[in-house]
């Protein structure tokens, strides 16, 4: 006999809104009914028939969802993953998981965490997660996996970047980690765990499994999914500056977006168009990056606009065109986003000022220092090194040769770091 049926008893119970007295009257004495509930006492097989009946549930049927609840858990996450309707009644399943044993209860709370990420109550999921942080060890089995690819998910919704891949580390270090899940199971894993290292700045790693994650979505004719391995690929082709394999990279995704529903390629356009326009002007060559990003603005939703604009106005400063960048600032200007980050109103404010007329070497010196403070004091790398040149280049120009040498020197410093 299962000894936690007690806590199923007592959930379904309460959820019925029936009193101990009420259900166990002619059963067993309502002292004896708490003493079930809380799991201190077996309960012969007949008082659990005459309980359980009394609730409306018929036991056998009881007994036959116990056994295959770890196939509905899994059954739920399958479905999460291929984003997919699901009819489950979280209370029960969270119910029927405590029978189970301590084993199922948990696994339960982490595709639970999975189903809280999908809809975006990350308050909930941290609670739950420190919980489960307490109970779960590293080890070579299911549960680990599992909980290691909703640990990276959360920390990659939180922008916890290096988190996610020390989490990540810690299942690759596990020998025969890849025969814990599903070819496709194994592909999301390593799409985020390269989106991770991507995003603090160790591209030739990323490169590595996003590689890896892109063969298992070609090889399962998952288009989406490769399309967005292909621009991750290209990203990290064009941060490693092998603009050639960046292009080539990206102009593979255009081909595979052709394949997708119109109403999805919008978001996708985007993406590559501004990612186009990032290679070129990486590369110097500022008209055909402002093509591409006035490409992307077309595409871009409101989330996004900010990001396009604010590549236009740097572009178009750094090919020398003043009046073209300050009429995009007027633009924004003119948009009162509240929505905005505070990385990115600091950069509006640099363009803002070193495009005023009546610049100053003072009004130089006061910009560069609280931004580049910023980017360093987040751990901005990426925007650290791209302002510490432009200044420095702004420094010359003004014959200021001591302070654009220190800048040149914390953009090659800032470089070495990140990609150590």
């Amino acid at each position: 006999m299962n000894n936690n049926l007690g806590s199923f008893l007592k959930l379904k119970r309460i959820e019925k809104n029936i009193r101990q007295d009420d259900l166990c009257r002619g059963i067993c004495t309502p002292s004896y009914l708490s003493r079930i509930e809380n799991n201190h006492v077996v309960a012969d097989e007949e008082i659990y028939i005459l309980l359980f009946e009394r609730l409306g549930i018929a036991y056998d049927q009881l007994l036959e969802s116990i056994e295959h609840i770890d196939e509905k858990i899994e059954k739920w996450y399958d479905s999460l993953l291929n984003k997919e309707e699901y009819e489950v009644n979280i209370e029960e399943l969270k119910g029927l998981s405590i029978i189970g044993g301590s084993s199922t209860s948990i696994k339960f709370e982490i595709v639970y965490c999975r189903y809280l990420l999908e809809h975006d109550d990350l308050t909930e999921v941290s609670k739950v997660l420190k919980n489960l942080k307490q109970i779960i060890k590293v080890a070579n089995n299911r549960t680990f996996f599992l909980y290691t690819n909703v640990l990276l998910l959360y920390y990659i919704k939180t922008n916890k970047f290096s988190e996610a891949v020390e989490a990540g580390v810690e299942l690759l270090q596990l020998v025969g980690y890849e025969n814990l899940a599903n070819r496709f199971e194994l592909g999301i894993f390593y799409y985020n765990f390269s989106l991770s290292l991507k995003n603090i700045y160790c591209y030739e790693e990323a490169l590595i499994y996003i590689e890896k994650a892109l063969k298992v979505f070609k090889d399962e004719y998952l288009l989406e999914r490769a399309l967005a391995c292909h621009i991750i690929l290209g990203t990290c082709y064009n941060n490693s500056r092998k603009w050639d394999d960046a292009i080539a990279t990206f102009r593979l995704a255009e081909r595979i977006l052709i394949y997708l529903p119109k109403e999805d390629q919008n978001k996708y356009l985007y993406i590559i168009s501004n990612n186009l326009g990032n290679c070129y002007e990486y590369q110097g060559k500022y008209n055909e990056a402002i093509n591409y990003y006035l490409e992307a603005i077309k595409y871009v939703n409101d989330d996004n606009k900010s990001k396009i604009q604010l590549n236009l106005i740097r572009t178009y400063y750094l090919k020398g065109d003043i009046e073209s960048a300050r009429l995009w600032l007027k633009t924004k200007q003119a948009e009162e986003d509240s929505r905005l980050s505070e990385k990115y109103q600091i950069q509006l404010k640099i363009f803002e000022t070193i495009t005023d007329d009546n610049l100053t070497i003072d009004n130089i010196i006061n910009i560069q220092k609280s931004s580049i403070n910023y980017f360093l004091s987040i751990k901005d790398w990426k925007l650290t090194v791209r302002y510490s040149e432009l200044f420095a280049n702004i420094y010359e120009s003004y014959s200021h040769y001591k302070q654009a040498n220190l800048l040149y020197k914390l953009a090659l410093q800032t470089n070495q770091n990140r990609r150590e």
